[in-house]
């Protein structure tokens, strides 16, 4: 059973990259080639895709960590701590940094909102590796 939870993890952190991709995808590619109508199912079906992978990690993240409580090394500790970290910078960066730019708010960078996608694709597939460490 550990090895389905391992494996809907790895899953669940990759559906979390496209999802990031794919909002890049959204504002940079479609945002002007698709008319109306396809341009909203494609972005509902990310927010369902979104709204998912957060059940889903959340579901994955409980199980497996009842199949491991007694594994305990602290480099496992240590790369699901900094996917978190790496998770909150990279928000920070890519949502401050879109929404300082349509409020005009201050300390606006756009250059950092690639960056800040860039970090929250990296964090997705490290989460994927989480489910694979061992002792």
């Amino acid at each position: 059973m550990q090895k389905f939870w391992q494996i809907s993890l790895t899953l669940t952190a990759i559906y979390g990259a496209v999802v990031v991709g794919m909002s890049a995808a959204i504002s940079h590619l479609f945002l002007h080639s698709l008319d109306n109508k396809a341009l909203s199912s494609l972005l509902s079906s990310t927010a369902l895709l979104a709204f998912q992978t957060l059940a889903l990690l959340a579901l994955s993240l409980m199980q497996l960590g009842n199949a491991q409580q007694a594994e305990t090394a602290s480099s496992r500790k240590k790369l699901p701590a900094l996917v978190a970290a790496g998770f909150h910078l990279g928000l920070w960066l890519f949502v401050y940094t879109v929404w300082a730019g349509l409020f005009n708010l201050p300390l606006h960078f756009s250059q950092l909102a690639p960056v800040g996608g860039q970090l929250l694709l990296l964090c997705w597939l490290l989460l994927a590796a989480t489910a694979w460490i061992r002792k």
